[in-house]
């Protein structure tokens, strides 16, 4: 049975989390248009319709950032149902603007160079993902722990 006190933990719970949640949306978005700027130059030397890479980019960078709150949220919950689904969201999101400029390029129109830059980029952009929300899940696993009642 709940307590009022229970009741209570859990609603702050989720009210911090949805706080945590939209500005982490909020920096992911501030993220991609910056990323979005630099890229512009350097994909529209190539022929890359780069407006499609900026939507693309931008459109994904929402899904993405509550894909990965909600992975570590579930993750954090113990839920791995909803963590794959989240997961899936997160790496579809992710990748898609990646993928996009592969296929665009696939007429041979891009130097191997762009293709190892992207392949970088994935790689050590995945990377950093995947150890910062290791970090927030073995972090909000310690709070939640402190949290529950004795």
């Amino acid at each position: 049975m709940m307590t009022t006190s229970n009741t209570t933990s859990v609603v702050d719970r989720t009210k911090r989390r949805r706080t945590i949640e939209a500005s982490w949306v909020a920096g992911v978005l501030v993220f991609v248009i910056a990323r979005f700027a630099i890229a512009y130059t350097t994909l529209s030397k190539y022929g890359l319709t780069v407006w499609v890479f900026g939507f693309l980019d931008i459109a994904t960078a929402v899904p993405y950032a509550i894909g990965t709150a909600r992975l570590v949220t579930s993750l954090v919950d113990r839920k791995p149902q909803a963590a794959a689904r989240w997961g899936i969201i997160a790496c579809a999101s992710f990748l898609a603007p990646y993928v996009w400029v592969g296929w665009a390029g696939r007429h041979g129109q891009f130097p191997k160079l762009v293709y190892v830059v992207v392949a970088l980029l994935v790689v050590c952009l995945g990377a950093n993902a995947f150890v910062g929300i290791r970090r927030k899940v073995l972090q909000g696993r310690r709070t939640v722990a402190v949290d529950l009642p004795a």
